[in-house]
């Protein structure tokens, strides 16, 4: 893993598997990711992210992150 592999969650491409590496948000956005299990560490698929909201899928389960809060999750490209 090298720093160029990391982006954010904002700027994955739809169907792209990733691994979530840091959350650069505040304690709010913290509690907010970690209630949905989207954690570092964890891997989830995106499914859309053309405009509006990121929408992810973790254990079959699709969540919609704010774009705002997508630049803050910091991943990597896995798949």
């Amino acid at each position: 893993m090298t720093a160029s592999n990391i982006i954010p969650l904002s700027l994955a491409r739809p169907g792209s598997l990733v691994r979530i590496i840091h959350v650069q948000g505040g304690r709010g956005a913290f509690k907010r990711l970690f209630e949905l299990g989207i954690i570092p560490g964890e891997t989830v698929r995106v499914v859309f992210n053309d405009a509006g909201p990121v929408v992810v899928e973790r254990g079959g389960t699709r969540f919609a992150i704010g774009r705002g809060l997508a630049a803050k999750i910091l991943v990597e490209v896995v798949g």
